[in-house]
This record gives C-alpha cells, sequence and structure tokens, in this order.
C-alpha cells in the first residue's frame, strides 16, 4: 500500500513540475500552456490507457496514469472517466457527469472568488 503511494506521489510530482514550467513557458497572452497541457494530458491518458488495456501493469498504471496525468493535468482523468461512461454506454451518466463537472467547477470557482474579494 505504502508503495503504490510513493508511485502515484513520485508521478504527481513529475506531472505537477512539468504542468508548472510549461505553463510558464506558453501562457503569454491566451493561456496557450494550460491549453496545451489539458490537450496533451488526455492524449497521453488516452495513449497509456490503450497500452495498460493490453498489457496490465498496477504499478506503472499508478504511477504513470495516476500519478503522472493526475499531477499534470486532472482534465485527463475527467475526459477518461468520461469516455469510459461512454464506452459502458452510460450516456445519461456521461451528460450528468459531463454538466455538473464544467458548469459546477466554473459556479464555484466563481464563488470561491467572489466569496474571498
Amino acid at each position: 500500500m505504502s508503495y503504490n503511494i510513493l508511485l502515484v506521489a513520485m508521478g504527481g510530482a513529475a506531472g505537477c513540475v512539468l504542468r508548472y514550467l510549461i505553463s510558464k513557458w506558453l501562457n503569454l497572452t491566451f493561456p496557450t500552456g494550460t491549453l496545451a497541457v489539458n490537450l496533451a494530458g488526455c492524449f497521453i491518458i488516452g495513449l497509456l490507457w490503450g497500452i495498460f488495456s493490453k498489457h496490465p501493469d498496477d504499478q506503472k498504471r499508478l504511477l504513470l496514469m495516476t500519478g503522472f496525468c493526475g499531477g499534470f493535468t486532472t482534465f485527463s482523468s475527467f475526459t477518461f472517466e468520461s469516455v469510459q461512461l461512454l464506452f459502458q454506454e452510460r450516456i445519461m451518466t456521461l451528460w450528468i457527469y459531463m454538466f455538473v463537472s464544467i458548469a459546477g467547477g466554473l459556479l464555484l470557482t466563481y464563488f470561491g472568488y467572489k466569496l474571498t474579494t
């Protein structure tokens, strides 16, 4: 159990640092870095999902999917879970999840900001 936590933490730390560096490098007048990180994270988690579906390795999956991709961008986790719901043909659950995640996230960010300003 503690080894799994270490794998997630190591992957997460690497993902967070890389997200920070890319965002600092590319975010000029438009959040290009954030957009690039979110899109790249979605692509990477899709690649890893495919790889680990054919060649299961729980430790590498924890390090790379949960840790690295989770630290790099939680947007990749959101899209991964959404595609899983799509593949399971849970369409109503998918739409609810997407709506609540996006609209709820925007509203809560706004309210959180308003509470502190």
